[in-house]
């Protein structure tokens, strides 16, 4: 469902983490204040003046002025080396190390967390978008999800059977340029491959597109009333499922046919609901069959 790229840099990154927090610190008897950076982290003197000193670097950072936001990751790095020499001269090499792992991590996510919180609700009000919208569209560039397609349900009210009708003829189109398709140089043509698969293809996508257009009618329109007056709808709506499926298996202008007649039948009984008379015309272009439209 998701895409998510969890790569050597994000397991390496989690696993030091991991590592650090449930080592016993050096800096403290495990007895004493647990295990991993607690000194930097759970020590509430350090946490306040870290966290304080993130939200300065944001407000710094937030300014995009470059001398200020040079100055803030400056002023906050060397504060963190200073603290940590001091701790490696107190205590140990590795007391310095936990001391600035842990201290980086409360600092720079206390200066994160403000930033994008701040940033985020500008963009937000710029953009017009809900937070709730804004949110999930920041989740879906790393998570990516999957993509859901379906008509308005606003509801518009606007249908039509005239897509379905136009994909049907399409599909018999389709067939005949398939069956009239030869090659100079037998099968094994280019030019020959290259006319049946771009047809095949294209006869696969409007057989589908009908099957869609079909359901989103039979499915969002028809309710109780019309389906009183119609109650042949949901026979006629599968028999169009089962022909259109045909028409992506096979070759088959007389199945093409009993298609496109289905459609016509769905697109009287539509119109019907409406009390729009139709009235049957040849189209003008090819296959020039005959097709359902308003008078």
């Amino acid at each position: 469902m998701f895409n998510f790229k969890f790569n050597l840099r994000y397991a390496s990154s989690i696993t030091a983490l991991i590592i650090l927090f449930t080592s016993p610190a050096s800096s403290h008897a495990i007895g004493e204040n647990g295990s991993g950076m607690s000194h930097a982290v759970m020590d509430l003197s350090h946490s306040v003046v870290l966290i304080l000193m993130g939200i300065l670097v944001a407000g710094l950072m937030l300014t995009r002025k470059r001398l200020l936001v040079i100055a803030g990751n400056i002023g906050l790095l060397g504060f963190l080396v200073c603290q940590a020499f001091l701790h490696t001269i107190e205590n140990s090499i590795l007391s310095g190390f936990e001391f600035f792992a842990g201290a980086a991590l409360v600092s720079l996510a206390s200066w994160r967390a403000i930033y994008l919180v701040i940033y985020s609700s500008k963009r937000v009000r710029s953009s017009g978008k809900t937070l709730l919208h804004f949110s999930l569209s920041w989740v879906d560039n790393y998570l990516k999800f999957q993509n859901a397609k379906a008509h308005c349900d606003i509801p518009c009210k606007i249908y039509d059977p005239a897509i379905a009708t136009v994909s049907a003829l399409s599909v018999i189109r389709l067939i005949d340029i398939i069956n009239e398709t030869t090659s100079t140089d037998g099968e094994a043509s280019v030019e020959y491959q290259n006319t049946i698969a771009r047809c095949v293809q294209r006869k696969e996508e409007e057989s589908e597109k009908l099957k869609q257009e079909i359901r989103i009618i039979w499915g969002d329109y028809f309710k109780g009333p019309q389906i009183e007056s119609f109650p042949e709808i949901h026979d006629l709506t599968h028999q169009i499922m089962l022909l259109a499926s045909a028409a992506k298996q096979k070759v088959d202008r007389e199945e093409a046919l009993k298609l496109l007649e289905s459609v016509n039948k769905f697109s009287e009984i539509f119109w019907s609901t409406k009390d729009v008379e139709t009235e049957r015309k040849v189209a003008p272009y090819p296959p020039s069959l005959e097709v359902v439209r308003p008078k």
